[in-house]
């Protein structure tokens, strides 16, 4: 899949004030052990993009890591994961862990942040945690230690809604969002962004994943004529909702948030019968694998990283180091817990593995420290924890 050429930079409010100041005082036991300094990561094991980019961090922290000082480690979560809030409770109460890639989605990070943050017994084991990809805009308000390295959905929704009214000049959408946090919440805030370019929402439909008849709404969607179709949740679900679009034998444009930048993952393999030539020159009926990419072709979504246009060296370099260990080119989820994870380990690096240290040292960016340089973009905090000053990208799925 590769990404079109149309960015949409949404600028990031600086707040004023310096970053919220933490206890730099952190107990001994808080501290990361002398052997190895792991970097948590708070992802589903079967999410590999945020693993995959977490570890080619470590290794370019190994790398560049002062000879004799401990070395960089990934710290899977638990096999078994019943709650968000167990998970980063194994992670806090693991000395040897200096910080955490993580949580991926909003919900979750709500849940985990007073866990990070150690509330319940005055902050004696808190840990940073740096999400690379929830993007609600209440995921920092809740904790000190919680950081975002990635545009909130206020960013994505003005991207979406100037896209629509300015590139394609759509007068009429539909929404479909997943009813949960996030889609409730990206549902909220892109309405009034509509509006705004004076863009009429026909219909807003709630859909729960697996359960929700997509054929019901497009048919409705195929009545109404609307220009495009406005897609808050997963990549999965939004195949799903194409495919009964093609069905409906409607065709607006679809623009999705981040997550629908894995649409491809929902392709349907079918094996039709055909009739060939035997070496006998007899008929015969045999089977030819096909799927249904073709469909998802044009399909537009929201990113935070764009890996046709590398930053910089260490950019190209990243770029070319992952596609060569796993055959595809970077995800911006790869690419933003690729971020995370440095930043954690460069925090390490310059000042120890106190987590007390580490966290102050996050939160200065910016302000009594200079930025630093992500491949995803330059990387410096207000005073809630969000990153100042990223891009929104326009991403178009080309199978």
């Amino acid at each position: 899949m590769t990404v079109g050429k149309l960015v949409v930079t949404i600028a990031l409010a600086v707040a004023t004030g310096a970053a919220n100041t933490a206890c730099t005082g952190t107990p001994a036991h808080a501290a990361g052990t002398r052997d190895t300094l792991y970097i948590g990561v708070a992802a589903a094991r079967t999410s590999t993009a945020y693993f995959r980019g977490v570890q080619l961090a470590i290794d370019r922290l190994n790398a560049e890591r002062p000879r004799g000082t401990p070395p960089f480690g990934l710290r899977m979560p638990p096999q078994m994961q019943p709650t968000q809030v167990g998970v980063a409770a194994t992670f806090r109460d693991d000395p040897s862990v200096i910080g955490v890639v993580g949580h991926t989605g909003s919900a979750q990070m709500l849940e985990a942040a007073p866990v990070y943050g150690d509330v319940a017994r005055g902050g004696r084991q808190a840990v940073v945690a740096v999400t690379p990809t929830a993007t609600n805009p209440e995921v920092t308000r809740v904790s000190s230690w919680v950081f975002r390295i990635c545009p909130t959905d206020d960013d994505a929704a003005r991207a979406l809604a100037k896209f629509a009214a300015d590139s394609l000049g759509a007068r009429r959408v539909a929404v479909i969002y997943r009813n949960d946090l996030f889609g409730r919440g990206f549902t909220k805030t892109i309405t009034p962004e509509l509006d705004h370019s004076h863009i009429v929402i026909t219909e807003r439909d709630p859909y729960l994943a697996q359960i929700t008849e997509y054929q019901a709404y497009a048919t409705r969607i195929a009545r109404s004529g609307v220009d495009a179709v406005i897609f808050a949740g997963s990549g999965l679900d939004a195949a799903d909702m194409v495919r009964a679009l093609h069905q409906a034998s409607a065709h607006p444009a679809i623009l999705g948030t981040d997550d629908v930048g894995n649409i491809l993952d929902g392709v349907k393999q079918t094996v039709p019968n055909v009739t060939v030539a035997g070496r006998d020159h007899r008929q015969r009926v045999a089977p030819v694998p096909t799927d249904d990419r073709g469909l998802f072709n044009g399909v537009r979504y929201t990113s935070f990283y764009d890996p046709t246009h590398p930053t910089d060296g260490e950019g190209k370099q990243f770029l070319a180091e992952f596609t060569r260990r796993f055959g595809q080119p970077p995800t911006s989820q790869a690419a933003l817990s690729y971020d995370a994870a440095m930043l954690i380990g460069r925090a390490a690096l310059a000042v120890g593995a106190n987590r007390g240290l580490i966290r102050d040292w996050v939160a200065s960016l910016g302000t009594t420290a200079a930025p630093m340089r992500g491949i995803t973009g330059e990387i410096h905090f207000d005073g809630h924890g969000d990153v100042v000053g990223k891009s929104v990208v326009i991403a178009t799925v080309k199978p």
